[in-house]
């Protein structure tokens, strides 16, 4: 009994402060936490045995189901951790890194001035209320300017690739254009990897009062949705006040399995595309570099600069999933490594135990420089087959 409300009295302050960061703290959020029950206790038998990364990583052996791990080494590639790698995970805002290919192009080409102002209240026009205001929030405070100020654009991109800001992603999505971006995926060779949408347009198809959801829409209807909601404000509003008064009108579960219906890649693309990039190969030499750039944002970080000699990242969390991609370069013996790790589909119990401590963000970090993770790693998936 006692062991019960310890685990009841820790998952619940896990999930307040989980919430306040993806829902935003008031009380709303907390009358959501509450109308959650069956979410809350959904695998929280997992919680207790993964509280370290030896048990992260025997839960990865034990549940294919949850997890894909691609992780090798660009000089050689055949002797790397194939985990699931070719089961279809959602992308998430991991789908910026495909826009942030296209911007760099665009930019090397002259198309686009890096240095163009952005007004910022054309950004905030593409919020959703109480979907991912932490990360919105976040955006402006890097930025160092209110809401109603401007920006150039090439500073919105790169602080875009840390906080994952929705709104700032749909600025940029529209701003490179539909055709460009379905062109720029072509033009990397994508078999396997949809093309990202508007984050406005996904999650207004989700959302009951908004869209029928028994049918899925198009990617051409998702692209409309969203086009409709930037420049018709009678359609705007009534969405906006949708939103406030009822977030996505989803359970945590319901939200958690309709983000299945979001643009997916397969682990092994996506972390080849990674290899790719360190090679000097996305588009063009130039163009990967910046990219390169834009991604170490993680870097200035003292544990990583311990660990690495470079490295850059785009980290995702989203209800019942947590993904990253990566590439980096080990400080202790110098190889290079592309990874694709994706928790997906999560019970949303466990989800908020992981998100809580970013402990899947050590794990893919460690697994390039860490050999007894890596090993490790490759046990419990010999183990468990």
């Amino acid at each position: 009994m006692k062991r019960a409300l310890l685990f009841i009295l820790g998952i619940g302050g896990i999930s307040i402060f989980v919430l306040a960061a993806v829902i935003g703290l008031n009380y709303s959020g907390f009358k959501t936490l509450f109308a959650n029950n069956d979410g809350m206790r959904d695998g929280y038998e997992y919680v207790e045995s993964t509280y370290s990364l030896k048990g992260l990583t025997e839960f990865l052996g034990q549940h294919p189901e949850f997890m894909s791990v691609v992780s090798f080494n660009v000089n050689d590639p055949d002797s790397g951790i194939y985990y699931q790698a070719d089961v279809s995970r959602t992308m998430g805002t991991l789908s910026n890194f495909f826009l942030l290919v296209e911007y760099e192009r665009q930019v090397s080409e002259g198309i686009i001035n890096p240095g163009e102002p952005v007004k910022l209240p054309e950004v905030e026009k593409l919020t959703l209320n109480k979907v991912s205001e932490e990360a919105h929030k976040k955006t402006y405070n890097l930025l160092e300017v209110d809401a109603d100020e401007t920006t150039t654009l090439d500073k919105l991109v790169s602080i875009l690739i840390e906080t994952n800001d929705l709104a700032a992603s749909d600025y940029l999505w529209f701003r490179l254009g539909y055709d460009n971006i379905k062109s720029v995926m072509e033009s990397l060779g994508t078999e396997h990897t949809d093309v990202p949408l508007p984050f406005a347009g996904l999650y207004m198809s989700i959302h009951p009062e908004i869209s029928d959801t028994s049918t899925t829409l198009t990617s051409d209807e998702i692209a409309e949705l969203a086009l409709k909601f930037k420049d018709d404000p009678e359609f705007h509003t009534e969405v906006k006040q949708i939103f406030e008064d009822n977030r996505l009108g989803l359970s945590f579960i319901e939200e958690r399995d309709a983000l299945a219906l979001f643009p997916q890649t397969t682990p092994r693309e996506i972390a080849g595309l990674m290899a790719a990039l360190y090679r000097g190969e996305i588009i063009s030499p130039d163009v990967s570099r910046k990219v390169k750039e834009k991604m170490q944002w993680v870097f200035g970080g003292d544990a990583i600069q311990r660990s690495f000699s470079e490295y850059g990242a785009i980290y995702d969390n989203r209800m019942g999933m947590l993904s990253g991609i990566d590439v980096g370069t080990s400080i202790y013996d110098g190889h290079t490594s592309a990874q694709a790790v994706f928790f997906d589909r999560l019970p949303v119990a466990f989800w908020l135990h992981l998100s809580a401590n970013h402990m899947q963000e050590d794990y893919q970090q460690r697994l390039i420089w860490d050999p007894a993770l890596y090993e490790i790693t490759k046990q419990q998936i010999s183990n468990n087959k």
